[in-house]
């Protein structure tokens, strides 16, 4: 896809760099240690795996420990790739080249077989014990084509028909099984066009539905799909500011229910699906019941992503303004406690010499551990200010969802209708809001420049 009536070489570095917002080298190479997307092991509770723009880091006690698995010992450099964890505990890597594969020891990783294109989102398909499910792009046609696998990402098969005039940005499938599919992107002939694509059919056909509010600054991610109703599906727009948009009726009519002021990094369903909560590295983090989706801010806390499931409420965040990497919550995101800080890496995950993240990590560890500090014993002495303004504070009954919860507090509205608050602020919109900027263009050209962000 291109920018209309513009030359090819400036979308790619204009749009990636300011909307895939990850075009960062490793920290190896300089950026500062940044994290943004954490996905639990669905067999083992104590497993889980965070990404981060120096590499994957992985701990299988709780997070009571994490190793680095580096990005060379995975396959790739200085991108922030889509990842997610199968039913055997093997990591699935989103790569411009293909989907990386990993051994259940994440000691080993080589490309899936059968597919080597440009990758941009992977997903495990949920009540199935080997199964998952990817998309790709190919840039110069704008076509997007869903792929299958049937043995925890070792091979691949295309999967469906093809979309044409798309370039997906993210897939997923509601509840068990391949049978309905739903995949986000965007479309343009005259003009960019967000889209939500479903498939009822294990991918045979597709419906397409319009995203509103659609822009070069700002990509339609698919947040989650209620877990008891294939017809609920949430969408994260990026860019600044960010915002939610809800549809119950698999895309064909959308609701803005949070505007943020600034972006929108996380989003997560409880496992029940009654409760849903957002957050963002400005704002905030919100809550609602899924029954109104009436969201009331709960904390000042930002955060960078959130992961939900039966393993527990989790997020990540910036260490210098949460005051951890990543961090618990048993309150249903009132607070969070931390469970790993940037100094305490205990370094590159312990493999096999002849392994390909034994060959690689040993040696690329000292220059990321210049980075990351080594003192743990002194970790979390740094106390970031989660104060909330006085206008933008959480209401007194925000420790747990209430009768009352999720009616915005009272405060002065500036000329967007936010309320004004010179601390964490973020606008509250009803289903006839239409303001949003939304959608995003040409995912598939940041594959060189830059790396896709995390839902």
């Amino acid at each position: 896809m291109r920018g209309a009536g513009s030359p090819r070489f400036w979308w790619p570095v204009v749009v990636c760099a300011a909307v895939c917002g990850v075009a960062h080298p490793a920290s190896a190479n300089g950026a500062f240690p940044q994290v943004s997307q954490l996905v639990a092991d669905p067999s083992d509770p104590n497993h889980l795996v965070l990404r981060s723009n120096f590499g994957l880091l992985t701990t299988r006690d709780a997070g009571a420990n994490w190793d680095l698995v580096c990005e060379g010992g995975i396959g790739y450099a200085n991108i922030e790739p889509p990842i997610a964890v199968l039913s055997d505990g093997t990591t699935i890597v989103a790569l411009p080249s293909g989907i990386a594969h990993g051994s259940p020891s994440e000691c080993a990783f080589d490309l899936g077989r059968g597919v080597s294109a440009y990758i941009a989102d992977v997903s495990r398909v949920a009540g199935t014990a080997a199964q998952a499910v990817a998309v790709s792009v190919d840039i110069d046609a704008s076509v997007s084509q869903v792929w299958h696998s049937l043995d925890d990402g070792a091979s691949w098969k295309a999967f469906g028909s093809s979309l044409p005039a798309l370039n997906a940005a993210t897939l997923d499938v509601a509840g068990s099984g391949t049978s309905t599919l739903y995949v986000s992107g965007v479309t343009q002939d005259a003009a960019v066009t967000g889209i939500l694509a479903r498939s009822e059919d294990g991918g045979q056909s597709w419906a397409r539905n319009a995203v509103p509010g659609v822009s070069k600054v700002s990509a339609p991610y698919i947040a989650a799909i209620a877990p008891d109703d294939a017809n609920t599906v949430f969408v994260r727009l990026s860019g600044t500011p960010g915002h939610l948009l809800v549809t119950h009726d698999g895309g064909q009519h959308f609701e803005t229910v949070l505007d943020f002021s600034g972006p929108f990094d996380g989003f997560a369903l409880s496992p029940d699906g009654k409760l849903a909560l957002a957050a963002g590295r400005v704002d905030g983090v919100f809550r609602a019941r899924t029954s109104d989706l009436a969201f009331e801010q709960i904390s000042c806390a930002r955060l960078r992503c959130l992961s939900w499931t039966s393993s527990g409420l989790f997020a990540c965040a910036d260490e210098f303004q949460a005051g951890f990497l990543v961090g618990e919550s048993t309150d249903s995101g009132l607070s969070f406690e931390p469970r790993l800080h940037l100094s305490c890496v205990r370094g590159p995950l312990s493999c096999d010499s002849a392994s390909s993240v034994g060959s690689a990590c040993t040696a690329a560890w000292p220059a990321i551990s210049e980075q990351l500090g080594t003192d743990c014993a002194s970790a979390g002495g740094f106390v970031p200010n989660t104060e909330c303004s006085s206008a933008g504070a959480p209401s007194e009954s925000a420790g747990a969802p209430n009768a009352d919860a999720g009616a915005p507090k009272a405060g002065a509205s500036n000329a967007n209708g936010h309320e004004a608050s010179s601390g964490c602020t973020l606008g509250l919109l009803g289903p006839s809001s239409g303001t949003g900027l939304s959608a995003f263009a040409l995912l598939g050209l940041c594959a060189a420049a830059a790396a896709r962000r995390r839902r």
